[in-house]
């Protein structure tokens, strides 16, 4: 899915209005039932759990609960955004469903669409409020809010917000409650994802259209919370025509790229990977990575390993093969290893080479001379990179393709920036490393970065908190590696392999928690997150092929 600038987005509203006949009250409205869709369900799930708490503190005989009127609080600003807000309030109240509407603005202040559905909304006998004063608003927390729609700012407000509005921001922040943004967290710059002022912090952000590039750069994603696209009607044409620099992971599109398998079929049809992973006291890296490519569907999966710790990963390990290999006394493989290695390479389909290897001066040579000698393609991870600190010129040469994965830290070694320059300007550092080296780098961090040597960069954001610990980057290599060795194109395995890591991330978080999850929750989770991934394009293929469409 493409991303876009907010300027780029006013560019494709504007089309769709002028060009293609499309009112800007209609595209209004489908944004409002985008938000309503997230804001209902939000609004479900919090007062059946509220009901519950007050089933358990008070009689069963109290009719209290009948009467109980806890709903969504809605903040609307004068401009398009309000008009969105003003959308979802009438659909609440259609519902059902209690609300109450906060304008930030006198009624004659309002204009275009905006005005049109306030009127829509003052015939539906809603609950509105102007303010006008902030401490207008301190009675408002004297009633219980479960969801807080954000429709005050968008994404054409530029620089620090001041006033009632910044009043506002604080207000909801303070309020604690669920937080639904419209569009964007009002306070947040559009294109840079900065906040000079105050920001409200959202727990879901509903965009419209296309996802803005503000909304995805690294310190715009505390605010923003889970990003939901809603599709307001923009037609194909204007999409396809759209200028982007860049595109975002979607599960619809990643769910064309999950391998499918014939009837008639053998585990050598889905590739011979080589892992050159681990050394003393490093163990786990090398268990990890090569049980996340065989949970990932490789057919084949062979360790490199130092041969003292091979009877170790045994025990570890029960579907990949161990490869002990020649060691130094330090427990790295050595020099002397390399003979063994480019042997059992060249029978593998590709290689995944670096997680714990460690950055030994003889293990540094192996893999200095692998990128001169081998013509497999290459996944380098972890200690691979530093192991190749100021030694990139063997990228350019390499004969295959080749997919580096580093964190910020690693990306700021082999690129000779500070760690602070990668994280300030992580897509263009990744998209300058991949076409200056030809090759395809994957940026890890909150957002992740895939850029192609051809200039083409696509984000990441599947993933979570939770997946802050020790041995995600090991996953993450076995995963993609082993797409590689399936036989998909590296760019592919580059993106499925992220996306499908980000999401199983997510689901162990529902299932063990932020805190309590570990990577090896994500490797067990891998199959599940496929399967998601799979069935969400058999219901799009299903909706599209729906003669009700």
């Amino acid at each position: 899915m493409k991303i876009v600038t907010a300027t780029q987005m006013r560019e494709i509203d504007r089309r769709t209005i002028e060009e293609f006949g499309i009112p800007g009250e209609r595209l209004m409205e489908r944004a409002g039932e985008g938000v309503f869709r997230v804001v209902a369900e939000a609004w479900r799930r919090a007062s059946a759990a509220r009901l519950v708490q007050l089933r358990e503190t008070r009689p069963p005989s109290d009719d209290g609960l009948a009467r109980l009127r806890i709903g969504v609080l809605l903040f609307a600003g004068r401009g398009n955004n309000g008009g969105d807000a003003f959308v979802v309030a009438r659909l609440l109240q259609k519902s059902g469903i209690p609300n109450l509407t906060v304008l930030l603005a006198e009624e004659s202040e309002l204009r275009g669409d905006a005005a049109t559905n306030f009127a829509r909304l003052k015939e539906t006998g809603a609950e509105i409020l102007v303010v006008r004063e902030a401490d207008e608003m301190e009675k408002i927390a004297q009633r219980e809010w479960l969801v807080i729609v954000d429709g005050i700012l968008g994404t054409g407000a530029k620089g620090p917000v001041k006033g009632l509005y910044a009043e506002a921001i604080e207000f909801i922040n303070r309020l604690g409650e669920k937080v639904v943004a419209t569009d964007i967290p009002s306070g947040m710059d559009g294109d840079t994802g900065v906040h000079e002022g105050p920001c409200v912090r959202a727990d879901v952000t509903v965009t419209m259209g296309l996802p803005k590039e503000g909304l995805l750069r690294r310190d715009a994603l505390n605010f923003v919370g889970k990003l939901e696209v809603a599709d307001i009607g923009v037609p194909r044409q204007v999409i396809e025509d759209a200028e982007s620099c860049a595109e975002l992971l979607t599960e619809n599109e990643m769910a064309a790229l999950v391998p499918r398998r014939k009837r008639l079929t053998h585990k050598g049809d889905y590739g011979r990977v080589f892992a050159l992973a681990g050394s003393r006291g490093l163990t786990g890296a090398a268990a990890m990575v090569c049980s996340a490519a065989m949970r990932a569907g490789s057919g084949l999966v062979f360790l490199g390993i130092p041969a003292s710790l091979n009877p170790i990963l045994e025990v570890k390990l029960t579907e990949p093969m161990t490869v002990p290999l020649d060691e130094t006394p330090e427990g790295t493989v050595a020099c002397s290893a390399l003979p063994k290695i480019l042997e059992h390479l060249s029978a593998c389909t590709n290689a995944i080479v670096g997680p714990g290897i460690s950055t030994h001066a003889e293990t540094a040579r192996v893999v200095e001379e692998i990128l001169k000698k081998a013509k497999v393609p290459l996944l380098i991870d972890a200690d691979g990179l530093n192991c190749l600190r100021g030694k990139t010129e063997l990228f350019g040469d390499y004969p295959a393709p080749l997919i580096v994965t580093p964190h910020p830290g690693e990306m700021a070694r082999l690129s000779g920036l500070e760690t602070r320059k990668v994280l300030e300007r992580p897509w263009e550092v990744a998209a300058d490393f991949a076409k200056s080296h030809g090759l395809i780098v994957i940026l890890k961090s909150a957002e992740t970065v895939i850029a192609d040597s051809d200039g083409s960069l696509y984000i990441n954001i599947a993933g979570d908190a939770g997946m802050a610990s020790g041995g995600m980057g090991d996953v993450l290599s076995g995963v993609v590696g082993s797409l590689v060795g399936q036989g998909m194109k590296p760019i592919d395995a580059a993106k499925l392999g992220t996306f499908a890591h980000g999401i199983a991330g997510e689901m162990g978080v529902d299932e063990k928690g932020q805190l309590s999850l570990i990577a090896s929750d994500v490797i067990e989770l891998l199959p599940a997150a496929f399967e998601r991934i799979r069935r969400c394009g058999e219901a799009r293929s299903a909706r599209i092929q729906s003669p009700a469409q």
